[in-house]
């Protein structure tokens, strides 16, 4: 009979965001991809929407025509998901922490494709 193992992820989507700034950088860099999308997955959950595909569609769409003017794409990634997020967040920061991901999982799919 074959055991079927569970992913180990390098964080839970708690940690993701309770965790200090200067160790989730870190540890963004070291996920994999398929970590990242769970995190990001849960965190959107959470906040209202089951809508992934859609709001990353969104976002790279946007993040390839224009950037918001006197913002950073990393800025602008923010706005948009406050603006797509349905539920308010309770924490100031989780914005910021999901655009990191964001950011995070669409420079690693597009290295991939280099």
């Amino acid at each position: 009979m074959k055991k079927k193992f569970e992913k180990i992820f390098i964080l839970n989507s708690n940690e993701v965001i309770s965790v200090k700034e200067a160790e989730l950088v870190s540890k963004l860099k070291e996920m994999d991809i398929e970590e990242l999308e769970h995190h990001a997955q849960t965190i959107m959950k959470d906040m209202g929407t089951d809508e992934y595909s859609s709001i990353m569609s969104n976002i790279m769409k946007s993040l390839k025509e224009e950037q918001r003017e006197g913002y950073s794409q990393f800025e602008s990634v923010q706005k948009q998901l406050e603006e797509e997020l349905p539920n308010k967040a309770y924490m100031s920061d989780i914005y910021a922490r999901l655009a990191a991901i964001v950011m995070t999982i669409i420079s690693k799919k597009f290295k991939a494709l280099l």
